[in-house]
């Protein structure tokens, strides 16, 4: 009796890490199912070779100024900036996108679309089919390195660049590990499930709070943002190959900086941990010909959150009085 006791007891010890393999792919099955019901479309979609991209578009009211494209950075969607731009943007025809991979939109193609430069050359096949007209193009963070690409290589589509918190240049130190782990091959759809999307979902307001530090967080930020979008497992690691990616795009594309001919304003706060304002916001600022630079004291990585008075200002300089006509011709 006392053996098979021992027998039994051995078993359902060998029995443990299956069950918790189990309950943690149930539990990465639910959180990215629930994100989706919390979170569904709320746009168009335009088809592309490949798939389709999820955008959002506000119309102005009263006397449109221009047309302003907003593009988001790592960890989030479309939701992000236009929680915050668009109330504060009535007078422009606002587009808000999902890259490729986030939000609702397709991957497009799983291979190449790490790449920023991929990115920017879907963004803009897709703009093609709704606009014509020159705009304002706004991205945060990891957005700032396709968004350069966009500008250094279709300015006459552009009537200026707003960069918040924008990645533009190579930095020291690399990334954070789990990055690389989700991005490997065969490994990485195994560490999204078992720990990656788990661990995320347990430090999302830590995170969160890290991002908009020292700042408080915006109330409402998370669903606002449709941040648990970002726990489905192909969202993960469509964002974790991104940010992989975009070191060594940067160390190429930097040198183009002093080519760029449109304005290009980076407003960045003086606080931000993630993404250095000296390294990156400063540095682009100095090297392209109309360049800008605003530093917002006491402000993280959310300036269009701590004051997004000022990225408006901004966008209605670089959309200029021949915005109506230009729009009207």
């Amino acid at each position: 009796m006392r053996r098979r006791k021992h027998t039994m007891l051995a078993r359902a010890l060998l029995m443990l890490p299956a069950l918790l393999v189990a309950g943690l792919l149930a539990r990465t099955e639910w959180l990215g199912v629930e994100a989706e019901r919390q979170h569904p479309p709320k746009g168009n979609f335009l088809t592309l070779p490949g798939g389709r991209l999820h955008y959002v578009e506000r119309k102005p009211v009263g006397e449109m100024r221009g047309t302003v494209v907003l593009v988001h950075g790592a960890s989030s969607d479309h939701a992000d900036l236009l929680a915050t731009l668009g109330p504060e943007l009535g007078h422009y025809r606002v587009i808000a996108l999902d890259r490729p991979g986030h939000g609702w939109s397709d991957r497009i193609d799983e291979n190449g679309m790490a790449d920023p430069a991929q990115q920017a050359t879907v963004i803009m096949k897709a703009l093609d089919q709704i606009l014509s007209e020159p705009f304002v193009l706004v991205a945060h963070s990891l957005a700032g390195a396709l968004a350069t690409r966009i500008a250094l290589d279709h300015p006459e589509r552009l009537r200026g660049l707003v960069l918040l918190g924008g990645v533009t240049h190579p930095w020291p130190g690399g990334i954070a590990w789990y990055y690389h782990a989700a991005s490997w091959p065969v490994i990485g759809p195994v560490f999204t499930r078992l720990i990656g999307v788990p661990a995320s979902d347990a430090f999302l307001r830590s995170g969160v709070e890290s991002v908009f530090a020292p700042r408080p967080v915006t109330p409402g930020y998370v669903a606002a943002g449709e941040i648990r979008l970002l726990l489905r497992p192909s969202t993960f690691e469509a964002n974790a190959r991104d940010v992989a990616a975009t070191h060594a795009f940067v160390s190429a594309q930097a040198p183009r900086y002093r080519d760029l001919r449109i304005p290009v304003v980076a407003i960045t706060g003086d606080s931000d941990a993630i993404v250095s304002p000296v390294i990156h916001s400063a540095a682009i600022a100095r090297e392209a010909p109309q360049g800008r630079f605003v530093l917002l004291p006491g402000v993280g990585h959310m300036p269009h959150h701590a004051a997004p008075e000022i990225v408006v200002e901004a966008i209605d300089q670089l959309a200029g009085p021949r915005s109506s006509l230009a729009l009207a011709r």
